[in-house]
């Protein structure tokens, strides 16, 4: 299965690869790759090419590009996170990672062009915080977590809070809208994930 491929391929540990000064694909040849990855579906599409993808910088795209470039990546980004958290079970030892917040309608239109995102309230991000002892930083880390902030004039910036409907973090957010969460996720009738702290060496 393709999917399964492009998982090991991009969770897996890392390979030696090529020289960290050795150049990268030219324009043409990003572009390529870039719109490869737009119109064909994940589980269709090339392990190898995804990769390639998943390096690609979006600032060195066409503007037009761009934001459905930065979705795509977070999208596959989300499915690692994901697949690598059921191989971990309900009890997590997160580690530190680089944190990325994302600002104002930019943050928002590339919120909407990851499929299978949906908005979830502040209350029930803090439920979510509340119900693994997880912070928001190792909920960012650990599980498909985005955050977008939006500045407001004479206002502390407002929090948008970003979960993919596959995230066993769903099953809290039905928990605590009252209605047991959404049939497509498996999740809800397992153990709820759990954030660990380290046995001190």
């Amino acid at each position: 299965m393709k999917v399964l491929a492009l998982i090991l391929c991009l969770a897996g540990p890392a390979t030696a690869g090529p020289p960290a000064d050795a150049p990268g694909p030219d324009e043409a040849t990003r572009v390529k790759i870039a719109e490869y990855m737009l119109k064909t579906p994940l589980d269709e599409a090339n392990p190898t090419l995804v990769s390639g993808f998943m390096k690609l910088d979006p600032e060195t795209l066409p503007k037009k590009m761009r934001d459905k470039v930065r979705g795509k990546q977070m999208e596959i980004d989300a499915v690692v996170k994901i697949h690598k958290g059921k191989k971990k079970g309900p009890f997590r030892f997160p580690s530190a990672c680089v944190i990325k917040r994302y600002e104002g309608p930019e943050g928002l239109r590339v919120m909407g062009m990851i499929q299978g995102n949906v908005e979830i309230e502040g209350e029930e991000e803090e439920y979510i915080e509340k119900k693994t002892n997880c912070t928001e930083d190792q909920l960012l880390c650990e599980f498909s977590l985005n955050i977008v902030i939006m500045k407001r004039k004479d206002k502390p910036p407002l929090k948008r809070y970003f979960l993919m409907e596959a995230d066993p973090l769903m099953a809290l957010v039905g928990e605590k809208r009252g209605g047991g969460g959404s049939a497509g996720n498996q999740y809800f009738q397992e153990l709820k994930p759990n954030c660990q702290k380290s046995a001190s060496p």
